[in-house]
């Protein structure tokens, strides 16, 4: 889409955010001097904040911070097409951006003064002041945009399927402030009707169109095969003074997405299958390391419990190591709790036939080579654990597709590969919802659907589904135990 950069309206807005931030900082000693008294004393003295004067040095920390984390998530881009949703969403990114480095900041400095209470108001106060903010400016540009103030004409090159949905996407948001001039086209084309507007010419007219209309941008939404003449169509908005925007979805592509990116200078266009929203995928990773240091910390007496029953009932080392592929194909070593006999990847081929997945994968529920304290860890999940340490390394994350085997990797098709594309994690959606039906080719298919939709808010869905998820597998687990106890007394009473 259309991204317009003023120097002048980014510089307005990033001041009206210093002083949003600024006013916001204030707030919670104004809160305290004014709300307190209308409060029970109990909880006006869990409400206690340290005097302005205190931490008005604060200021030059958290307004600074605050705008580049601001400014990191897009906020000073062009409000055009944004939504009040996307504006609230960006802003909330910015602020717990900031927050984290800002307690990162507290704890290494060791600022006694500022307590869990004012960094909760703080934060409150900022993303309130903010969201009014934008909003607020958001509604006024568009009621400017809608009386035809601060608008832009567009002159659109082409007039096939993918110009006209052009055009109806911009006619049906008047509040983005654009207005089409009309189209232009082949010379047999001059004249039709195109919508609510006409082909006013050919490509050889381009330079007189724009001598007699007031253009703003050039829209290009041509057929490939047009592509030669392009060069000297945009030379000539290049000569005028007039922007040239070159709709980049040339290409059938049905999951791959078009990326524009800049190396050493030269600008490439680039067909991406994988999420790459850099600031999205920054939080994912801050996330994994938090979450798995915490999971780590708190699990340790489980972790202990574990590595000494796996110790004293089987002999052999308590972790298993396994070569995995990761992101992209890279091979890395996979920590888990030993839950089998020692050398038990070399029976393979002597439990081949209890395998209940069809694909190059091996699943059995009733393996053999599974010890019984391994079999009660693997229920609960707890061979799972020292994965913890591969997320910390970044080897995985906490959610993503299970790392295969490189031998596993060797067999697969064409289509499948494409889940290497990701980084493996933990836990995906297979085993949150089939985790005792393994079908490969589903378990794949999911796996690409994760990718292919992936978001934080997906994420949170899956990691919300784990509890459940490991509920059903100790009642699996107590269900297969009791008829393993079934079909042992069978047996002993048809033997007697």
């Amino acid at each position: 889409m259309i991204y317009e950069h003023e120097q002048l309206v980014r510089r307005i807005v990033v001041a009206l955010d210093c002083l949003a931030v600024g006013i916001a900082v204030y707030l919670p000693c104004f809160l305290q001097e004014h709300l307190s008294p209308f409060f029970p004393e109990e909880l006006a003295g869990l409400y206690r904040l340290p005097p302005l004067q205190e931490y008005v040095w604060l200021f030059v920390i958290v307004v600074p911070l605050w705008i580049t984390s601001l400014s990191y998530s897009g906020m000073y881009r062009s409000m055009r097409e944004k939504r009040f949703v996307d504006v609230c969403w960006g802003i909330i990114e910015a602020s717990l951006l900031s927050v984290t480095v800002f307690l990162g900041i507290v704890f290494f400095f060791k600022f006694k003064i500022i307590t869990r209470t004012f960094i909760v108001t703080l934060f409150l106060c900022i993303l309130v002041a903010l969201v009014a903010e934008k909003c607020f400016i958001l509604l006024l540009l568009r009621n400017m945009r809608r009386r035809g103030y601060n608008s832009r004409t567009l002159l659109i090159a082409g007039s096939g399927k993918r110009a006209r949905n052009f055009a109806h996407v911009i006619e049906t948001h008047p509040q983005w402030g654009f207005r089409i001039l009309g189209f232009i086209d082949e010379e047999e084309r001059i004249g039709m009707k195109v919508g609510k507007r006409e082909v006013i010419g050919s490509l050889k007219d381009l330079a007189g169109i724009l001598d007699k209309h007031t253009v703003s941008e050039v829209v290009f939404l041509l057929p490939r095969r047009w592509l030669p003449s392009l060069e000297d169509s945009i030379s000539i908005c290049e000569k005028v003074g007039v922007k040239a925007t070159v709709a980049i979805d040339l290409f059938n592509t049905a999951i791959a997405k078009p990326v524009t990116k800049k190396l050493g200078g030269i600008h490439l266009l680039s067909f991406d299958t994988t999420p790459h929203e850099a600031f999205h995928l920054l939080v994912k990773r801050l996330v994994d390391i938090l979450v798995s240091l915490v999971a780590l910390v708190s699990s340790l007496p489980v972790f202990i419990i574990s590595a000494v029953a796996i110790k004293l009932t089987a002999p052999g080392p308590v972790f298993f190591t396994q070569n995995r592929c990761g992101l992209y194909g890279k091979v890395f070593t996979l920590y888990k709790f030993r839950t089998m006999v020692v050398d038990a990847d070399k029976m393979i081929d002597k439990v081949m036939h209890l395998n209940e997945s069809k694909g190059p994968v091996f699943h059995a529920r009733n393996d053999p080579r599974v010890t019984p304290v391994g079999r009660i860890v693997r229920m609960l999940s707890l061979d799972e654990l020292p994965q913890l340490i591969n997320v910390l390394k970044g080897d995985m994350s906490l959610i993503g597709p299970r790392p295969p085997l490189p031998e596993e990797v060797e067999k697969y098709e064409r289509w499948q590969r494409r889940r290497l594309s990701f980084r493996p994690g933990i836990v995906c959606t297979w085993q949150v919802t089939n985790r005792f039906k393994p079908d490969f080719r589903q378990w794949m298919q999911m796996d690409l659907d994760y990718i292919d939709n992936w978001s934080l808010g997906l994420d949170l869905k899956i990691l919300l589904k784990i509890c459940p998820a490991l509920f059903r597998g100790f009642i699996h687990w107590c269900i297969q135990a009791e008829k393993g106890d079934r079909v042992g007394k069978s047996a002993d009473q048809t033997h007697s």
